[in-house]
């Protein structure tokens, strides 16, 4: 199935299918795992074989999930991708020395070679190399701002980006604080006036999960593409990089000092708002059955954290008056729709891939010899072949495409 642009930036395909991977470092080896088992799945499904990425109208990612998002665009295969953590995982993350550690942990020149070398020292934003519409988190820290870089040819800001370097652009998503240095890009506004930007990773946004960005890129005219609504109109696959919740023992709150809610308060904010982003995509999308095999797993955890996993990985059936009073802001439905059939006020199908990176939950996934703690950290270089096997155990039990499969043939 052709995927490729027209002169208007418009896929030629429909229904229109997008894409969403969210941030976490080294941890973007679980949704690389997760897309190399949809890539097998669809070329069995229609008998043909091909990239991913081609298969998406529209592909979102911030930080990790930026790299994939590109890469996936650029037709890179998903195991292509799924190699690229496990063979430059440990050179990415080398750690610097004094004074320099007082800025950063890592050095960004291997990551910078690596980029450059997998999507070309001259691909540009607007090149034809990307045969999808994708979208790029940042945040730019010298005015304060969330930036989403797209290649949408309609996109109000595309006659300003298109000449940006794509490896930049990622590697501008990728520039987590404490951890790499920020990227410098030079970017023009309107009136073509130039200036040098610091960036930094996406993930310090409320978008390190974009994938409610991606919907409204999608479906709001003035992000240029206004493509109709409806759960079978629109498909968004959301890949999480695996979460967990953080929490502190009884009466050691008040001993904490600055450094120590520095390092809880950020991984906090940005899994509530990874949080908040999933819930309000299962009230306005109608979400598959979960497999069978992944609902017993989640009975493995304790209540809190099965009620967490229930929330990230399948969802709970919201209030459908909600999704109403949500689908007639966007002009699809009117109000009344809480009373129609459920699906009357959903406006997408939605599937969110992602895991609980807990005791139990590991334990259920047969991962027993696995340390969970060790596995949560976007730099746990020592972990790359857990963190696959992570992926792996997920792809296995969440990725069922047979059951999406109307949207691709």
């Amino acid at each position: 199935m052709d995927t490729t642009l027209k002169p208007d930036g418009e896929p030629t395909s429909s229904p229109k299918r997008l894409l969403s991977i969210d941030g976490g470092g080294l941890m973007g080896l679980i949704p690389a795992e997760a897309l190399v088992e949809m890539e097998r799945q669809l070329d069995c499904i229609t008998g043909n074989s091909m990239p991913i990425g081609r298969r998406f109208d529209l592909i979102g990612g911030t930080s990790t999930g930026a790299i994939l998002a590109a890469g996936l665009a650029m037709g890179i295969s998903a195991v292509e991708l799924r190699d690229f953590y496990l063979q430059y995982g440990k050179e990415i993350f080398t750690k610097v020395w004094p004074p320099e550690c007082f800025w950063h942990k890592y050095s960004s020149k291997g990551l910078q070679r690596r980029l450059k070398e997998k999507f070309g020292p001259s691909t540009t934003l607007g090149s034809d190399r990307l045969g999808s519409l994708v979208m790029i988190t940042t945040k730019n820290v010298t005015h304060g701002t969330t930036w989403f870089f797209t290649n949408n040819p309609n996109g109000t800001y595309y006659n300003v980006e298109k000449d940006m370097l794509l490896w930049e652009v990622v590697r501008a998503s990728t520039a987590a604080p404490t951890y790499f240095p920020p990227q410098k890009l030079t970017v023009r506004n309107k009136a073509g006036q130039v200036r040098r930007d610091e960036f930094v990773d996406g993930g310090v946004t409320s978008y390190n999960n974009p994938s409610l960005q991606v919907f409204l890129e999608a479906v709001l005219p003035r992000y240029g593409l206004g493509w109709q609504t409806g759960v079978d109109n629109l498909l968004l696959m959301s890949l999480g990089t695996g979460f967990n919740t953080l929490t502190i023992p009884a009466g050691a709150a008040a001993g904490y000092q600055m450094i120590d809610w520095a390092q809880y308060i950020i991984p906090e904010l940005m899994g509530e708002a990874n949080l908040q982003q999933n819930m309000l995509l299962h009230v306005i999308g109608r979400v598959p059955e979960p497999p069978q095999v992944a609902a017993k797993a989640m009975q493995a955890a304790s209540a809190s954290q099965a009620e967490a996993a229930a929330t990230q990985e399948s969802g709970a059936a919201p209030d459908n008056a909600v999704a109403a009073l949500i689908a007639a802001q966007l002009g699809r439905a009117n109000v009344g729709g809480a009373s129609l059939h459920p699906d009357a006020a959903k406006l997408l199908t939605y599937q969110r891939i992602t895991v609980s990176l807990t005791r139990k939950r590991l334990d259920g996934l047969g991962l027993t010899d696995i340390d969970a703690e060790k596995v949560s950290h976007m730099d746990a270089a020592d972990q790359l072949h857990n963190l696959q096997r992570i992926g792996i155990a997920v792809a296995t039990e969440q990725v069922h495409m047979d059951g999406l499969k109307r949207f691709f043939l």
